[in-house]
């Protein structure tokens, strides 16, 4: 048995995997409010009565936290009053538990069946034949915008396999183009209090709730907002080229000709965001390089993407503790 935490913002998922021959198989899965979790504890126990199970049974427990992680294997939620602390786990009889940055995992799920699915969105049907061994990159816009990527390493036995690397891009400054747009940065600056506005908070739902309140007068909760703009034209256009323009530039960053994959609350529930055709026309921002046009772009279809993920690196630390 394989146990996975994905803690965001709004929502902490649960899930319990199996391994058979090599394949993980979601076995049950759970979802509560990440309010409701006030410690590590707190999470521990919720995973056990949700998933009916002990965690002393779990080859392996991974929990995703979006937030960075310190180098004593803590994490604290970036847009949620809670921290994380991996030492809690000896207390549920866990014998491996691994707290990672949320997106390390959803890295990790690019090369489980939720990649090999994931809805193509343009670009090559599949990478370039050089591409083998280039950066596969993810990227998800909801409460918080995250991101990390794929490259080619090693594991601790000197085999040869993917490695995921965290990222922070989400909070460098976002790059607002035109009269139209640095009208709506001043405005958004004033509503968020904001000094510098970074793209974590102008494609997630709070940008999104302000950029409505700008185009239409209306002050709605960043979910009512969400749906009004991605319901009407303009609004549409507008956020599918903020996020284009943000996908195109962590494209560029990571160089991953292996593939970009969107993922969040944003983009999986509202797909008509990354089909709009200026989602598109903002990523392509560099055509002289003809390096994004040659980037595969694909949309995970399920919001457990993160747990497989994290069961995948879970299988991994049980593999490699197996051959220790």
């Amino acid at each position: 048995m394989l146990a996975v935490m994905d803690i965001g913002g709004t929502q902490c998922r649960m899930a319990r995997f199996r391994e058979e021959d090599g394949a993980l198989a979601l076995e049950a899965v759970e979802v509560r409010p990440t309010a409701s979790m006030t410690d590590t504890d707190a999470l521990l126990r919720a995973w056990e009565e949700a998933l009916d199970a002990p965690l002393a049974q779990a080859r392996a427990l991974v929990m995703g936290v979006a937030g960075p992680v310190s180098p004593d294997g803590t994490a604290r939620l970036s847009n949620a009053s809670l921290t994380v602390d991996p030492r809690a786990a000896a207390r549920f009889g866990a014998r491996r538990c691994r707290v990672v940055n949320d997106f390390i995992a959803e890295a990790y799920a690019c090369l489980t069946p939720v990649g090999a699915r994931a809805v193509r969105l343009f670009g090559p049907e599949a990478p370039a034949p050089d591409a083998g061994n280039a950066p596969i990159a993810v990227l998800g816009a909801g409460t918080g915008l995250g991101t990390a990527w794929l490259v080619q390493g090693h594991d601790a036995s000197g085999r040869a396999c993917r490695q995921a690397l965290p990222s922070e891009f989400g909070h460098t400054p976002f790059p607002f183009e035109g009269r139209e747009e640095l009208e709506f940065a001043a405005f958004a600056q004033e509503a968020l209090r904001r000094r510098m506005l970074r793209a974590d908070d102008v494609v997630t739902g709070r940008g999104v709730a302000a950029l409505h309140h700008f185009l239409s007068g209306e002050r709605l909760p960043e979910a009512e907002a969400t749906a009004r703009l991605c319901g009407q034209e303009e609004g549409l256009r507008w956020y599918a080229r903020l996020l284009g323009r943000v996908c195109g530039q962590w494209a560029l960053a990571t160089l991953c000709r292996g593939g970009l994959f969107l993922t969040g609350g944003m983009v999986l529930r509202n797909p008509a965001v990354t089909e709009h055709p200026a989602f598109r026309e903002s990523f392509l921002l560099a055509p002289e390089l003809q390096i994004l046009e040659q980037t595969p772009v694909a949309r995970f279809d399920t919001p457990y993407s993160g747990l497989w993920g994290g069961a995948a690196l879970a299988a991994r630390a049980a593999a490699e503790q197996k051959r220790a």
